[in-house]
C-alpha cells in the first residue's frame, strides 16, 4: 500500500453546507469556494445525520471524479470526546481531501482518529496517510494544548478556529477582536512554531454585514492567518479580495525576490531596494506573497 503526505493548501475560503441538504451541497461545489466542508456536525439536526452520511457517501463518491474545489467533512464528536466512526467511514473516499476536527482537546482523540483513518484509507484502496486533518481550536482548553495538539498528527496542515463556542467557553462578552486576541495571536504562534501553515479564521455570521466580514479577514491576514471559514456563497468574493495579493503586492515580491537574487551573484550581504535593506526576512515575506498568488490561481 502506497503513503502519501497531505498537501499544505493555502485555501483563501473553506465554506460549510449542511451534509443534510443534497441540493446545497451540490450547489456549494459550484459556488467558487476554495473548499467546501460538508458538515456532519453542528448544523446538522441529531434526527438528519443519518441521512447527512449518506449524502456525504454519495457526494465524495462523485467528487472523486469531477469535483472544482476541494472536499472536506467535518466529522462529530462522541460524548467521551473521540470521533464518531459513523462520520468517519461515511467521509473516507477517493473524493475526501480533508477532515475538519471540531473542539479538538484531547491529543489521544486525534491520535486514535488517525489510526482508524488510516485502516479506513488501507482497507479502501486509498494512499495512507492522504487524507489531511483541519483541527479547529473552540475552547480554552483545546489552546492552551495546541502545541501537544499540533504535533498529535502528522496529518495536521493547518489548523482553525471557532470564535462562537471559545468566547462562550471564555465567558467574554463584548468585542469579538478583543476578547480573541490573545488566543488568535497564540493560535499563529504556536502554528509557525509547530511547522504547520497559518491558522483558518472563524466564520461571521451576520450574512447583512459584509463590511464586517471584510474587516475580519483583514484583521486576521494582519494577525498571520489566512484564509476564513464562511456560511454563504456570498460570502467568498469579498473573503478571495482580502486574501488574494493585489498586483502592486506581486509586482514588489517579485522586484525583492529578484534584487536579493542579483546579490547573492555579486556576493553581496544585502542590497537596498526603495530605501529599505533586503534582508532574509524581506525576502521570505515576498515568496510569502508570491505563494499566496500561486494558491489563489490553482
Amino acid at each position: 500500500m502506497s503513503s502519501a503526505e497531505p498537501r499544505p493548501v493555502l485555501h483563501r475560503s473553506y465554506l460549510y453546507v449542511p451534509g443534510s441538504d443534497p441540493r446545497r451541497v451540490r450547489k456549494a461545489l459550484e459556488a467558487g469556494a476554495d473548499a467546501v466542508i460538508i458538515d456532519l456536525e453542528d448544523a446538522v439536526a441529531p434526527s438528519a445525520k443519518p441521512a447527512a452520511r449518506e449524502v456525504a457517501a454519495e457526494v465524495l463518491a462523485d467528487a472523486a471524479v469531477a469535483a472544482p474545489c476541494d472536499v472536506h467533512v467535518r466529522i462529530d464528536r462522541e460524548a467521551d470526546g473521540t470521533y464518531r466512526q459513523a462520520d468517519l467511514e461515511a467521509a473516507v473516499g477517493r473524493g475526501l481531501d480533508a477532515l475538519r476536527l471540531p473542539k479538538v482537546e484531547d491529543p489521544g482523540a486525534v491520535r486514535d482518529l488517525d489510526a482508524r483513518l488510516a485502516r479506513l484509507e488501507e482497507e479502501r484502496g486509498m494512499p495512507v496517510g492522504g487524507v489531511a486533518l483541519y483541527p479547529t481550536f473552540e475552547s480554552a482548553l483545546g489552546l492552551v494544548r495546541t502545541t501537544e495538539l499540533l504535533a498529535s498528527s502528522a496529518r495536521i496542515v493547518r489548523a482553525a478556529i471557532g470564535t462562537s463556542d471559545l468566547l462562550s467557553d471564555l465567558m467574554a462578552h463584548g468585542d469579538d477582536a478583543l476578547a480573541t486576541l490573545h488566543a488568535r495571536s497564540e493560535l499563529v504562534l504556536r502554528s509557525r512554531a509547530g511547522r504547520v501553515g497559518p491558522p483558518i479564521d472563524s466564520v461571521h455570521t451576520d450574512l447583512s454585514d459584509e463590511s464586517g466580514l471584510v474587516a475580519e479577514a483583514h484583521r486576521a491576514r494582519a494577525l498571520g492567518f489566512f484564509g476564513k471559514s464562511l456560511i454563504h456563497p456570498r460570502q467568498i468574493a469579498p473573503v478571495h479580495d482580502v486574501f488574494t495579493p493585489t498586483a502592486a503586492e506581486i509586482e514588489q515580491a517579485e522586484r525583492v525576490i529578484a534584487a536579493a537574487e542579483e546579490a547573492s551573484r555579486q556576493g553581496a550581504g544585502g542590497v537596498e531596494l526603495d530605501g529599505e535593506f533586503v534582508d532574509p526576512a524581506v525576502v521570505g515575506r515576498a515568496r510569502a506573497v508570491l505563494g499566496m498568488r500561486q494558491e489563489s490561481t490553482r
